[in-house]
């Protein structure tokens, strides 16, 4: 079986599992859906892989040899292709925002008043729920950041450090699990 078809039977899964979790919801299901998701997320990685020309590219950066603009691509694909398609894609950021601002209003609101067991555990709650979406917001903002810097530093030439740089980190995506 080739990758293609592979993937194609794990995102069968995928659906298959999901329709479970909405007809009987529990964390057992869930947790299954968890796994097959990881699952997908590694073929898709190692397609990724196989597709990429990496043993045409590390020779170059080992002999510091000029980058042209396929090899550049290819990095930027490899280092990172992952957040670009995520900051391209989302579309909970402004509702992810708005949440923690209400959120946060609701905390504020809580400041004029007495705060007794209910009201402290109602506090704990929306500090809860707070932690729960910032951490989307942070992801999101750590992978633009990502991509800003990684285009900043591939603008101009690369010095021997920037070779050396490459060269390490796409020796280990090339043999991570986690590319």
């Amino acid at each position: 079986m080739d990758n293609g078809s592979k993937i194609a039977a794990t995102i069968k899964a995928v659906q298959e599992q999901a329709a479970r979790c909405a007809g009987a919801e529990s964390s057992d299901n869930y947790g299954d859906l968890d796994a097959q998701i990881e699952a997908l997320e590694g073929q898709a990685r190692e397609t990724v892989q196989a597709q990429l020309a990496i043993a045409m590219l590390l020779p170059k950066l080992k002999q510091r040899k000029p980058l042209g603009a396929d090899d550049l691509k290819t990095l930027e694909l490899l280092i990172v292709g992952d957040a670009e398609s995520f900051v391209k894609y989302e579309a909970d950021v402004p509702g992810w925002k708005s949440k923690v601002s209400e959120l946060v209003k609701e905390i504020g609101d809580l400041q004029s008043s007495q705060l007794d067991v209910d009201g402290l555990m109602h506090l704990r709650a929306l500090c809860q729920e707070v932690r729960r979406v910032l951490p989307g917001i942070v992801y999101y903002f750590e992978q633009k950041e990502r991509v800003s810097k990684f285009q900043e530093a591939t603008k101009g030439s690369l010095d021997a450090d920037g070779y050396r740089a490459l060269t390490e980190i796409v020796e280990a995506m090339a043999s991570s699990s986690k590319m």
